[in-house]
């Protein structure tokens, strides 16, 4: 049974930058020593805004890139990890402006890194948990501003082993909540005892993490399970954000589960915290199901009618039901007023050219206005696309604002105008990473990809300009681990 990783994020971009401070690992820019650290080189100033655009941590306009990466030793025997924040640029990413932070001797790993402005002064801030292998967690936050983030800063006002799962408006008030799943159980990657409840702490924060409020969440089956995923949007247009869970467990195979368990589990943003709400669950639960474990969902306006949408990547079954499936699809679920589906019916991408023959298909799906024409696009990945070589997707928005396979464009790591040289064997693992970014500040949304073994195993991080005319890849920028200071590999 495949157990979700608390690493499974750290696929990413690592930049050079030797300027430690206290006691996080975190590092500044340009080209430094361990002896003698280089002053940082920091991004253009930005100013606050009412609404800070999710992408953008110093206000300039231009989108910045962050993710996890992993390196290990050759042999696997030693791996570390390193947050990384590259700071967009009319140029693109700008390899100069990037900082990194390790998550100290005391931890092993960082949870998914969540964008949410948490003090409300205007900025885009960073909140990432970090823990090891006895489910210790501590949360940090890098709170924006004018030349971008600023030091890790632990946020010691909240409760003891917070996990920082989701962040968003869940109660209407206009200040960021923060959501603990709990973890544990036979559901998640910690093991150890049973499944805590859930916690939702209400903003506004301070820069201590001291919330205005607090409300336990029931989200853990009995104790059975904790939510491997929550995937947060507004769906109904009424200033309250939902939430889908889902849960990575195989009950049929464990005599001591209790009954009623349920693989996705959705909750409706309130005044007073979060509700249930199981009419919405069956559809969903039908679109994300597999052998192995529900697939991950996203949110985002599909169809460009200021109510977001829910993105279920699809495994597309045969009768019997119990036969493998027999390709992949993307499923929408369009959010309404009234509700999610209950307005436009969904639709079901299967792709062109072959590729609902791939199960993958439809994996990591993101929205953005990738050709400029004022209708979204849809990003997707298809991982097992000529084994493991890996392909993007983008799914044009059409007439109404639908996307489709129609006009869709694809790229891979043999795509012609690329740069730099493919891994020969398709083991690319060529895919996007979202969300979509406009790292330039074209008003085209630009696509992060990474390829592990690009460039003779040094790996690859590849930019697609988003251009009127779809990605360019001719104008790809590439920039390496190695070429901004620090390999993948262990020595």
């Amino acid at each position: 049974m495949r157990r979700p990783d608390p690493r499974s994020a750290a696929v990413a971009l690592l930049v050079a930058g030797c300027c430690l401070s206290a006691g996080y690992g975190v590092t500044g820019c340009g080209t430094a020593s361990p002896d003698r650290p280089a002053a940082p080189t920091r991004p253009n100033a930005g100013t606050p805004t009412e609404n800070p655009r999710p992408g953008d941590f110093n206000g300039d306009g231009y989108d910045d890139f962050t993710t996890v990466l992993t390196s290990q030793s050759k042999d696997r025997s030693r791996s570390e990890e390193n947050l990384v924040v590259v700071y967009g640029s009319r140029d693109g990413l700008a390899p100069a402006t990037a900082q990194r932070t390790s998550p100290g001797k005391k931890y092993a790993y960082f949870t998914s890194p969540l964008r949410t402005d948490l003090d409300g002064d205007g900025y885009t801030d960073l909140v990432v948990g970090r823990g090891r292998g006895d489910s210790r967690l501590t949360t940090l936050a890098f709170f924006g501003g004018a030349r971008g983030l600023g030091p890790a800063t632990e946020l010691t006002a909240l409760p003891e082993g917070f996990r920082p799962l989701a962040a968003a408006d869940f109660d209407g008030d206009g200040s960021t909540d923060l959501l603990d799943g709990g973890h544990g159980g036979k559901g998640y990657a910690f093991e150890a005892g049973a499944a805590p409840d859930g916690l939702l702490l209400h903003g506004p924060f301070d820069r201590e993490g001291t919330p205005k409020r607090r409300a336990p969440l029931d989200l853990d089956q009995q104790g059975y399970a904790a939510p491997s995923s929550a995937t947060t949007g507004d769906f109904d247009a009424d200033g309250k954000a939902e939430v889908v869970f889902t849960y990575d467990f195989d009950a049929e195979e464990d005599e001591s589960a209790p009954e009623g368990l349920h693989m996705v589990g959705y909750y409706e943003g309130g005044r007073d915290g979060l509700v249930r709400d199981t009419a919405r669950e069956p559809a969903i639960g039908e679109a994300v199901s597999t052998f192995d474990g529900p697939r991950t969902p996203a949110a985002g306006d599909a169809d460009g009618d200021g109510v977001d949408d829910l993105l279920l990547p699809t495994q597309l079954k045969v009768a019997p039901a119990d036969m493998p499936a027999e390709g992949g699809a993307l499923t929408i679920l369009y959010g309404d007023r009234s509700g999610l589906g209950n307005g436009r019916a969904k639709s079901v991408i299967e792709g062109e050219g072959g590729a609902k023959r791939r199960i993958d298909y439809g994996s990591s799906p993101a929205v953005g206005d990738v050709d400029g024409d004022g209708r979204p696009d849809i990003v997707v990945n298809t991982p097992d696309f000529r084994r493991h070589d890996g392909k993007v997707t983008l799914l044009p928005g059409g007439p109404g604002g639908v996307p489709s396979a129609a006009g869709e464009q694809t790229v891979d790591a043999e795509t012609d105008g690329l740069p730099g040289t493919p891994n020969p064997h398709y083991w690319n693992a060529f895919g996007h990473q979202p969300p979509l970014l406009d790292v330039n500040g074209d008003d085209h949304a630009d696509a992060v990809v990474f390829a592990p073994l690009y460039e003779k195993r040094k790996g690859a991080f590849l930019v697609l300009p988003g251009t009127d005319n779809g990605f360019a890849p001719k104008k790809t920028q590439l920039l390496t681990p190695n070429d901004l200071g620090v390999p993948l590999r262990l020595k």
